[in-house]
Parts: structure tokens; C-alpha cells; sequence
């Protein structure tokens, strides 16, 4: 078969299948997709280390995603920072941990369609009466965590960086932080703090300023600008496309969080504004 009439049939079956025959006739240089991942970030990515096993709400979900392409996933435990230098550097195809659209990462990676949608709220110790709203927080100190979005999203809160920031490695301490004092404020998301809250009960913390969220997210996963992340992020888009629709989706939000997100009012704004 000559190379023109190859080409050719490659093109027709690309575009009479779509991502998963490209995947499935080119493998994506091989059948093992690489995630990063902390595993520390409740319920959505955790690592237990005497186990040896990863479960949370992402873990499920990229386990979905492999199965419906035949795909194995591998997961890889980096720090955040860490985590985007592996992709850059091609080591993984991406990352995962509530990872947020922002300004920035679009410069340098194409991300899937959303498929997480997360209000954050300000977080304060339970005895704190002093912060009700973010207008209370000039002179105060919040908690974030190095390579995080939160960075980004509270510093367009604070432009004239009147509350002091403290900048910790991981997440991981942040809420004992602040419900002990040592920091005045953080930000959480409207679903990982009640679960946090249940998980471990000696944590004393409270959102503040329930109507007005100090920033909304819209998580979703980031891809290199190369052949293979463009081929897998296709393949990411078709796989959550379909357990959307066919209600899979529905079923892991509901497992771990007793909701489905794309039901939720910001979800349902997101796609009302895209839709035009």
C-alpha cells in the first residue's frame, strides 16, 4: 500500500471514529496513561502507605477513563510543584488533585473538559469571631499551599496585598494551622472541609460568608502540547463525555460526595456560559 493511500485511510478512520481508534491503532506510544498525584488531598487523591493502595473520587475516575479505552493507569506521587515540573519534562501525561483552569497553566497546557466544579469559602478556627467576610482579612494571615491555584485566586483578591500570606509545602497541615490558631484564615472547598471535618473530628474549623464564595473553581485535567497529550486529552474528553451521559459519572460523585456536581448551580453556569 503506498504512502498517499495510507494516509488517507488514516485520516477516514480518524475522523469516523475520533479519539479512541486513534488511540487504539496508535496506542499513544503505549497503553499506560501517567498521572501525578500527591495522594494526600482528601477525598479526591489519597496514598495509603501501610496498604499500599490509592483510593478518592480522581482515582476512580481516571481508573474509569483507562477501562473504557483499555488503558492501564499509573499513578506517581509528587508534591504539586513537583507535579507539573514531571509533566513539563514529559514524564507524566498529567495531573491530578483538583487541579483549577487558570490564566497562567492556560499558557502552557490544553486542558480537558471540567470535570469538577468547586466553590471555596474562607475558613477560620471556630472560636474566631473576629473574620466574618474576606473584607475582615487586611492585616490577617491565611494559609496556602506552594503551587496551588489558591495563589492565583487570592492574590487577585488581595491587589494592594494587604493580608499576609504564608505559603506552606503541602496542604496537608494547613487546616490544624489554622484550627489551632496559628494562622487566622484559609481558603476550602465547599465539599473537602466537611469531609475533613468527619474525618477527623479534633479539627475545629468553620466556613465563614456561606453566600458570597471567595472563588470558584473549575477543575479540570492539563495536558503538554505534544502529539501524545494531545491524542490522550482527546481520548480524556471522549471517556468523561460518556460517563456524563450515560450517568457513571453521576454515580462516583454520588459514592463520595452524596451529590452530582454537574447538577450544582455553578456547574450548570459554567455550561450555561460556554453553551453560547
Amino acid at each position: 500500500m503506498n504512502k498517499k493511500l495510507t494516509a488517507v485511510l488514516t485520516a477516514a478512520l480518524m475522523a469516523l471514529f475520533g479519539a479512541s481508534a486513534f488511540a487504539a491503532k496508535n496506542g499513544a506510544e503505549d497503553r499506560v496513561i501517567r498521572v501525578a498525584t500527591p495522594g494526600t488531598y482528601a477525598p479526591f487523591t489519597m496514598y495509603d502507605d501501610a496498604a499500599k493502595e490509592w483510593s478518592g473520587f480522581e482515582i476512580e475516575l481516571w481508573r474509569a477513563i483507562g477501562k473504557k479505552f483499555g488503558y492501564e493507569v499509573e499513578f506517581l506521587r509528587f508534591d504539586i510543584p513537583a507535579t507539573f515540573a514531571e509533566l513539563d519534562l514529559g514524564r507524566v501525561d498529567t495531573v491530578a488533585k483538583q487541579i483549577s483552569i487558570t490564566p497562567a497553566r492556560q499558557q502552557k497546557y490544553d486542558f480537558s473538559r471540567p470535570f469538577f466544579f468547586s466553590p471555596y469559602f474562607l475558613t477560620v478556627a471556630e472560636s474566631n469571631e473576629e473574620i466574618k467576610s474576606w473584607k475582615d482579612m487586611a492585616g490577617k494571615t491565611i494559609a496556602l499551599a506552594e503551587g496551588s491555584a489558591m495563589n492565583e485566586f487570592v492574590a487577585a483578591l488581595d491587589p494592594d496585598n494587604k493580608v499576609k500570606k504564608f505559603v506552606y509545602e503541602s496542604d496537608k497541615n494547613i487546616f490544624s494551622e489554622v484550627s489551632v490558631g496559628r494562622i487566622d484564615a484559609c481558603p476550602s472547598a465547599f465539599i473537602e472541609l466537611p469531609y475533613e471535618l468527619k474525618r477527623n473530628p479534633a479539627l475545629k474549623l468553620k466556613f465563614v460568608d456561606l453566600d458570597n464564595p471567595i472563588y470558584t473553581e473549575v477543575n479540570a485535567y492539563p495536558f503538554a502540547r505534544t502529539e501524545r497529550g494531545q491524542a490522550l486529552l482527546k481520548l480524556t474528553n471522549e471517556a468523561l463525555s460518556q460517563m456524563i451521559d450515560d450517568g457513571s459519572y453521576a454515580g462516583l460523585c454520588k459514592k463520595w460526595f452524596g451529590v452530582d456536581v454537574m447538577e450544582m448551580k455553578p456547574a450548570r453556569d459554567y455550561q450555561a456560559a460556554h453553551s453560547k
